[in-house]
């Protein structure tokens, strides 16, 4: 039982649970009504999925990794401290926070309404106009925590909620927020958690938001934004860095280049303030404003009138003799371009057709470069970093039997979701070892396995070492990952080494 029932009293029956809202990683959200004033708010239990269980009284314990289970619980505390601060329209109040259950609790407004997400699920993509307006607001919640050195870090349409009572949004769920202190570096370590399709790319690194930095919060507003507009989530941050962004249809070429500038990888090359980023999409609103008022003055979006048409006539005329004043000049002046396009087609017919005699001369002659695979240093800031999967460069062999291992194919296996959902996995599963935690032993560790062609991992090895501890724990976690889907040579799926070097790093 992961969940208190229905009609748990909590503070002595001062709250009675209503129902659940909703569970995360971290925490359960139910709806509680308080007895006193028939009034309902909405509390937050700390639980941790996976490292927490309940006993039948509803206490809650640590089923494993005590002293992280620890670290969090402090960490939910400072999150409720940090809402309590807050008083602005657009921010979810806290009121209270208790312990009990062997837990902690805060008690905040319920909002009701829904998110952002539910609304675009159900309505698909939202006009301009509506999903700026929304954008707006979202921004001067956003600008005023900033004022407080705070970054929220999880700015994406499932923690903005639309109240139903008004149409004002409600920015939510602090609990991977960081407070900075005035240097601008953080007084917490913990890692802040990464929303694919919303995270910016320094999120993904060890220490990538220690030091405040509003261009976080506005790279996910802007994502926030593409998803309102296109109905669909953004890629996530390395595919954007090596593909850009898609196409948002149905969008004008001022906001798209708006939505751009917010979501560059480059943190440098983002808006400095969310007063930056509100201040270009302003802009872009009355440039197109402007254009639209002056296609109208011009008659460009409707019919020309009959004056219009006679400029038209009379510039046509104009143009058949002579203008005075400066630009003189004479119909009879003009040059027929005509062969001159001829020989140029006809001299690249000419050079294509050598091309293609060359290329079917050397086919026999040709080589296979070895590819090479870029290692990106991607990671939490837990202090345990992961990193791109190295290949090795071993040729690959045409014939091959079930026993045979590759260690280059036509098609690479891939975990389950691709590269963003592999770290995901790894980060919320591999746990430094408290041992070499005390003692200060850190170093990458570099370990081997074999997909199999049903996707299990096999032949599980530490190639390269730092710690007997550091390498068990990096042993332990790939054994336990899900199944791959295969590599493929010759569209057949084979078994193929895998090599992933994971980094532990204190901070």
């Amino acid at each position: 039982m992961n969940q208190l029932q229905l009609n748990t009293k909590l503070q002595d029956g001062k709250y009675v649970i209503k129902k659940v809202l909703g569970q995360g990683g971290f925490g359960i959200t139910y709806l509680a009504e308080q007895t006193m004033l028939g009034k309902q708010f909405a509390i937050k239990e700390f639980f941790i999925r996976d490292l927490c269980a309940r006993d039948d009284s509803a206490t809650v314990y640590s089923v494993t990794q005590s002293d992280m289970v620890d670290r969090y619980r402090l960490k939910f505390i400072k999150e409720a401290q940090i809402i309590a601060r807050f008083n602005h329209p657009g921010i979810v109040k806290v009121f209270d926070i208790f312990e009990e259950n062997g837990t902690v609790y805060y008690v905040m407004e319920y909002v009701k309404g829904e998110s952002l997400a539910e609304i675009v699920k159900r309505e698909g993509h939202l006009s301009e106009q509506t999903a700026l307006q929304y954008i707006y607001k979202v921004s001067d919640a956003l600008d005023y925590i900033h004022q407080s050195n705070v970054n929220h870090l999880d700015i994406k349409p499932n923690n903005i909620m639309i109240r139903k009572a008004d149409n004002e949004p409600i920015l939510i769920d602090f609990g991977v927020s960081k407070q900075y202190d005035e240097k601008k570096d953080q007084t917490t370590t913990t890692p802040p958690g990464v929303s694919y399709g919303y995270s910016p790319l320094e999120q993904y690194k060890p220490g990538g938001v220690s030091i405040f930095s509003p261009q976080a919060d506005i790279y996910a507003l802007g994502a926030t934004l593409f998803k309102l507009l296109t109905g669909t989530t953004p890629p996530i941050a390395s595919d954007l860095l090596n593909d850009g962004l898609p196409p948002i249809p149905n969008v004008s070429p001022n906001l798209r280049k708006a939505i751009e500038k917010a979501m560059q990888p480059r943190i440098s090359e983002r808006p400095e303030k969310i007063s930056e980023f509100v201040e270009i999409l302003k802009n872009t609103s009355k440039n197109e404003e402007q254009e639209e008022s002056i296609d109208d003055e011009t008659g460009i979006l409707g019919a020309k009138t009959d004056s219009e048409r006679e400029t038209d006539s009379e510039r046509e005329t104009d143009s058949e003799g002579e203008t005075d004043g400066e630009g003189e000049y004479d119909s009879d002046d003009k040059r027929d371009y005509k062969p001159l396009i001829f020989i140029l087609l006809f001299v690249f017919v000419i050079l294509f057709t050598i091309f293609l005699i060359h290329v079917n001369n050397n086919d026999d002659t040709t080589t296979t470069e070895e590819s090479t695979h870029p290692n990106e240093s991607v990671s939490d800031s837990t202090g345990i970093g992961f990193y791109d999967q190295e290949y090795s460069t071993d040729s690959e062999e045409e014939v091959f039997d079930s026993s045979h291992i590759f260690s280059e194919v036509e098609q690479q296996p891939s975990f389950p979701g691709g590269q963003g959902a592999l770290l995901s996995w790894l980060s919320y599963n591999i746990h430094y070892p408290p041992v070499a935690e005390e003692n200060g032993i850190q170093g990458k560790v570099v370990v081997s396995f074999v997909v199999e062609p049903d996707g299990s991992i096999s032949n599980v090895a530490v190639v390269r070492g730092v710690d007997p501890t550091l390498d068990q724990e990096t042993v332990r976690v790939v054994k336990s990952m899900p199944k791959w889907n295969p590599g493929k040579q010759n569209g057949q799926a084979v078994r193929v080494k895998y090599n992933l070097p994971i980094t532990f790093e204190l901070k």
